[in-house]
């Protein structure tokens, strides 16, 4: 619905401008934050308007941690799965927008179709002539064996977009001649060679002086271009800073423990789940699990059950084992009903994002003060230091009210610096901020003059003011001398390597560079660190049997040489092998472009995570960060 707003406003903005107003205040009241619960229907990403839901992301979690098996438990796993599950989602939307862009459709029976062809490789699902078997027994086999045909459905109609997108890119490709031959000839030539490599050693190069370097810095012209830079005024508050006010008393833990006595309980318990997805399905596997209940609680035996009817992955291995956890490591239903329980006993249905789940608790452990004094001195002091931090910058944001932070910062007993000039790269740095990575984007983002919101790292809080911005320009050589120096020792090692190897050839062949090695006659494409290098791979299919190749600068930094022993050259194409080498680097160039739209995308996407994820709704993307866990990685 959304996106059929958004394609008649555009092409009627001025009749539409009233109802923009009141759509767009209702669109603020749904979209600020409501405090409620989390659910299965919860938001966790928007990209372009299509949503992930807290169920799909669950929903494919599961299917992640059957991949991995029995590599780790689930709870050691979840941080990495929850972030790479998130990621597939959101590229999977990604890909939903590209293929609207470029109007490619995947029908519903297409994607069926496909699906029949990959449910009947299974002779399970067969009756006696070759046909898939009805609906009704399909159903049972797959709550027996735990498959869920619409998550199949899901992957299917994914590929089909990708496959249909590369398609649409490939004949998009032109193939001349000379590139079919040089193809060709990667694939199907046989080359042997001889091949020797030289290091470079920067460090031997002494430091010439600043006579020298800046002579060098002033020759090198746009070496030394550096893009648009920023300085920033901040103020860090650590833990130095505020001394006593986040130090813990023997009072205090002690509070703190009786309060918090329920997190420091261990529970040994056993499940067995049965997924479900909205309460439909909640309702069937409910009564399911009612039923099993019932046989389990006459005495048959639970881990067996979950080995042979849990669709937790995990369970196939272990009965439903999940060792001892605490209340706050489980999802809060789940913990509720396991603290409910006396060792022996099985829970009623309980139901979490995952499904429904039968509990047996087998032991319960609780830890005594001072088993846990010194983990909660840490966690009280750690929410003493980020609540003091968080408020006293926040103090010299409201009293700086958008100007130098200085004055502010004095008055409340810190003090503001001044950085260094960084740009917005990843490799930049600058002396006294080593969290520059995490926020140079923000630096950016704001306009100079402007102050960011109180920023929290592992070691310290961080308030900032754009102080200014540098435009393109080689800096100043004090500036940037350490940069100067790595350059200069750089080239020079290079520029005698290089005379060491020529001198080498000219007297002692390729034994006289380095170690020699031997590549037995192979195609070219076999051979990937060296066919991707353009100027080896070009040299290796032009220079003569018996000759050397030029030297060489490899990809890992060291000088290269060859000697061509013998070459055994690509045989002529015929017409089917023509086209299917055709069709091969079109594919292939297809996917890079394909590749290359999708980060594009997802560039523009997330300059824009907008208000409260309002652009989330129309043109960007945004990520509900409290919804999930763990760091999504970008």
């Amino acid at each position: 619905m959304l996106r059929s707003f958004r394609q008649v406003f555009k092409s009627n903005r001025t009749p539409m401008a009233a109802v923009m107003i009141v759509v767009l205040l209702g669109l603020v009241a749904y979209l600020a934050p409501s405090g409620r619960v989390d659910t299965p229907d919860t938001v966790v990403a928007r990209v372009y308007g299509r949503e992930v839901l807290l169920r799909d992301l669950a929903e494919h979690m599961q299917e992640l941690y059957q991949r991995y098996g029995k590599q780790a438990s689930p709870e050691a796993l979840k941080p990495f799965v929850q972030s790479q599950a998130l990621r597939d989602l959101m590229n999977q939307k990604l890909m939903e927008e590209l293929a609207e862009r470029h109007h490619v459709v995947v029908t519903d029976e297409e994607v069926g179709a496909r699906l029949r062809a990959f449910l009947k490789q299974y002779p399970i699902l067969l009756d006696a002539q070759g046909n898939l078997k009805s609906t009704a027994e399909l159903k049972q086999i797959f709550q027996e064996t735990g498959f869920n045909p619409a998550l199949q459905e899901r992957n299917l109609r994914s590929e089909l977009l990708r496959t249909k997108l590369i398609q649409q890119a490939a004949f998009q490709v032109p193939v001349d001649e000379a590139w079919l031959a040089v193809e060709n000839r990667l694939r199907n030539e046989k080359v042997a060679f001889q091949q020797a490599t030289l290091a470079v050693d920067p460090a031997t190069v002494a430091d010439p002086g600043d006579g020298a370097l800046e002579a060098f810095h002033k020759a090198g012209g746009e070496r030394f271009l550096q893009p648009p830079r920023r300085v920033i005024q901040f103020v860090a508050v650590d833990r130095a800073a505020l001394g006593k006010e986040v130090q813990v008393d023997e009072a205090t833990l002690k509070a703190g423990f009786e309060a918090r006595k329920n997190d420091f309980i261990e529970f040994k318990a056993r499940h067995i789940l049965f997924k479900a997805e909205g309460d439909t399905q909640a309702q069937e596997a409910t009564a399911k699990a009612q039923l099993l209940r019932e046989r389990l609680v006459k005495g048959q035996d639970f881990a067996k059950a979950a080995e042979e009817l849990s669709e937790d992955p995990s369970a196939k291995g272990n009965g439903g084992d999940l060792g001892w956890f605490r209340f706050p490591q489980m999802q809060k239903p789940f913990s509720e009903a396991a603290a409910t329980l006396k060792p022996g006993e099985i829970s009623q249905p309980v139901r979490t994002v995952y499904g429904i789940h039968l509990i047996k608790l087998e032991g319960r452990r609780e830890k005594r003060f001072e088993d846990v004094k010194d983990q909660l001195a840490k966690e009280i002091s750690d929410d003493r230091f980020n609540a003091r931090a968080q408020e006293r910058l926040e103090q010299i944001r409201k009293r700086a009210n958008g100007g130098d932070l200085a004055a502010a910062a004095k008055s409340l007993g810190s003090q503001a610096q001044l950085s260094q000039p960084f740009s917005n790269e990843p490799a930049a740095q600058s002396e006294g901020l080593p969290e520059l990575s995490q926020i140079a984007p923000e630096a950016f983002r704001l306009k100079v003059g402007e102050v960011s919101k109180p920023m929290r790292f592992a070691d310290r809080h961080l308030l900032f003011r754009v102080q200014e911005e540098l435009p393109e320009a080689v800096p100043p050589f004090k500036e940037i001398r350490a940069k100067v120096l790595a350059a200069y020792r750089l080239e020079e090692s290079r520029k005698q390597a290089l005379a060491k190897a020529q001198q080498a050839l000219a007297s002692g062949g390729l034994q006289a560079v380095g170690p020699v090695s031997d590549q037995a006659a192979a195609p070219l494409s076999g051979l990937r660190d060296l066919a991707a290098h353009p100027g080896i791979r070009k040299a290796l299919l032009e220079t003569p049997v018996g000759q050397t190749t030029p030297l060489l600068w490899a990809q890992d930094g060291k000088l290269w040489a060859a000697r061509i022993v013998s070459r055994e050259p690509a045989p002529a194409l015929s017409f089917e092998a023509r086209r299917t080498l055709i069709q091969e680097v079109q594919t292939t160039e297809a996917q890079k472009l394909l590749s290359a739209e999708l980060q594009s995308l997802d560039q523009q996407g997330r300059q824009r995570p907008g208000l409260s994820s309002f652009w989330g709704h129309f043109g960007g993307i945004y990520v509900n960060a409290g919804a999930v866990q763990v760091p999504v990685e970008e």
